[in-house]
């Protein structure tokens, strides 16, 4: 998505205003939210009071001396930089070296130019040193993102060759009017710093990959995508387009995607040098349900609410299933993490609200000329999604195998050219089908859970191909229509195991020779329990359904 979008920031939360004679061209109020799984918290930063006079200091004791406010880095070795820079900018063309520039209370702005521009390195290393808190301010007004001007940069911090890496103790925050935040066109990494980002266009954008490690605190508020990958070759020592979240606390309120990686996308953990294991929990808010407002008449955003704000909602509990979910979304893409080869869960606390998909891939071209898997790939972890279209979807084949998947609000559960349930415990709420296989659903293990409306053309589960059900628990709920039933498959239905709960009227195409016990209970809404044996499953219905409840796999099941 390009965006046209009026970068406004205007809420108590981050807040640009004009500055007055003698600062920067614009004075920001530091503060924003950062998000646990929907209650957000504070994290702050004071605001920029930085007045001392700028220098930055070689190894050797001995300060650079700028030419116009660029002050050049030619050489391998840590700088160390303090201090106010106004219209200015380090400027770094180290080739083959390693660049560590150390900020010790830095403000550096520039309406020109990238404020830190890497021409070329091998790495260059941002260090936010611990008790500093430091600013770099992107005044342009000019959009330089598709521009082939190499010497002005298309970031608040650009490296057009090289790897970027930002690291330390201390804070840093990087605003951008007009551009991205933070790009390489190479690879970026950011551990355990505190970093606010706010860029019309990216947040974080890394050309070939993007990692995001240890314990970070980040907060990302962006007018196009959060987070970005934008190629997907082969390179010469690893596949391109990935993006890593492997630890940290994490919040993105982003007008375009929260996650978008041209290749794949994983979830995992990171060790630190003291053996110390790290989890990532991430927040995404897309489109109008971020930091957003849209005028249809004037195509524009602004910056209007708290960060993960509902707009219009009273917060994440304004919306809810009342009414059910149409298939209402940004005329852009704004789904929440994005990929085309897959997305893969290991760990983490994942909490999505978007205007669009929550996990969406799409078996679009890769640029090494093949087509990607587009799966979905959810082993551990703790996902809730509440969207306004498909919680999760997958061209490809998308499975669950472990972990927990909550999806509270959603037009579409999960839907995916075949779907494979093996373990975990998935929760669907949806407003037209729960879970859709274009081919083939298969569960064998975990527990699926599927409400939805009583009311509609709409089906629990239903597969365009087979069923096939082998191990697991699985309860879905549905209305009585011609067209729809809690467990609906253009072909066959197989059970071969297992324990299936069917709340409402009776499955199409599912052998009537199943072992089955039917009972007139657990049709109201609120708490029920099917016994099975010595195992008792509970499930709670949101509304009242019509029919019976039908325990597939056990002709002495007691239902309360």
């Amino acid at each position: 998505m390009k965006s046209k979008l009026l970068f406004v920031l205007a809420s108590s939360l981050l807040l640009l205003s004009c500055g007055s004679g003698g600062g920067n061209s614009a004075n920001y109020n530091e503060e924003v939210s950062i998000a646990s799984n929907g209650a957000t918290t504070a994290v702050s930063l004071p605001t920029d009071s930085v007045s001392s006079s700028f220098s930055l200091i070689d190894e050797s004791g001995k300060e650079v001396t700028p030419t116009d406010g660029v002050y050049s880095i030619i050489s391998a070795g840590t700088y160390v930089a303090s201090g106010k820079l106004e219209e200015g900018q380090i400027y770094v063309n180290a080739p083959s070296q390693v660049v560590e520039i150390d900020l010790q209370g830095a403000s550096l702005s520039s309406s020109s130019v990238s404020p830190i521009f890497a021409y070329d390195c091998e790495d260059l290393v941002i260090k936010a040193k611990k008790d500093y808190d430091n600013y770099v301010y992107d005044n342009r007004s000019t959009d330089y993102s598709s521009s082939t001007e190499e010497t002005v940069g298309q970031a608040a911090i650009y490296v057009r060759n090289g790897d970027l890496k930002i690291n330390g103790q201390g804070s840093l925050s990087v605003t951008s009017l007009a551009n991205s935040g933070v790009q390489s066109k190479d690879n970026v990494t950011v551990k355990n710093v505190t970093m606010l980002v706010k860029a019309q266009n990216n947040g974080i954008k890394g050309n070939d990959k993007v990692t995001i490690e240890e314990n970070p605190t980040l907060g990302i508020v962006a007018g196009n995508n959060g987070i970005r990958t934008s190629n997907s070759d082969k390179g010469t020592n690893a596949q391109h387009g990935y993006i890593h979240i492997n630890g940290g606390n994490i919040t993105i309120n982003s007008y375009g995607d929260g996650i978008d990686a041209a290749y794949a996308v994983s979830f995992g953990t990171s060790v630190d040098e003291n053996n110390v294991t790290y989890t990532p929990t991430v927040d995404i808010y897309t489109n109008i349900y971020s930091s957003y407002s849209y005028s249809s008449s004037t195509n524009s955003a602004k910056y209007a609410y708290g960060l993960g704000g509902n707009p219009g909602g009273g917060g994440f509990d304004g919306g809810g299933m009342s009414g059910g979910k149409s298939a209402e979304k940004a005329d852009d893409s704004a789904k929440g993490i994005k990929a085309v080869e897959s997305i893969e869960v290991n760990a983490g606390n994942i909490y999505c609200y978007a205007y669009d998909d929550g996990l969406h891939t799409n078996a679009d071209a890769l640029e090494n000329g093949s087509t990607g898997a587009a799966n979905i790939d959810i082993k551990g972890g703790n996902l809730t999604l509440r969207v306004s279209d498909d919680a999760v979807h997958a061209d490809g084949t998308l499975t669950v195998s472990g972990g927990t998947l909550s999806v509270a609000e959603s037009h579409e559960g999960l839907e995916g050219k075949n779907v494979v349930i093996s373990g975990g415990t998935t929760m669907v709420v949806g407003s037209d089908d729960g879970v859709n296989a274009s081919n083939s659903l298969t569960i064998s293990g975990g527990r699926l859970d599927v409400t939805v409306s009583p009311n509609g053309d709409t089906d629990g589960i239903d597969s365009n191909g087979s069923i096939s059900i082998t191990g697991g628990v699985t309860i879905t709920r549905g209305p009585n229509s011609e067209m729809a039933a809690p467990l609906d498959a253009d072909g066959s239905t197989k059970m071969s195991g297992g324990t299936l709960i069917v709340v409402g009227y009776a499955p199409r195409n599912l052998s009537t020779s199943l072992q089955k016990t039917t009972s007139s209970a657990g049709l109201s809404s609120g708490s029920h329990t099917v016994t099975v044996g010595s195992d008792t499953i509970s499930y709670t219905n949101s509304y009242s359904y019509s029919g019976s409840t039908t325990v597939y796999g056990s002709s002495s099941a007691t239902v309360k």
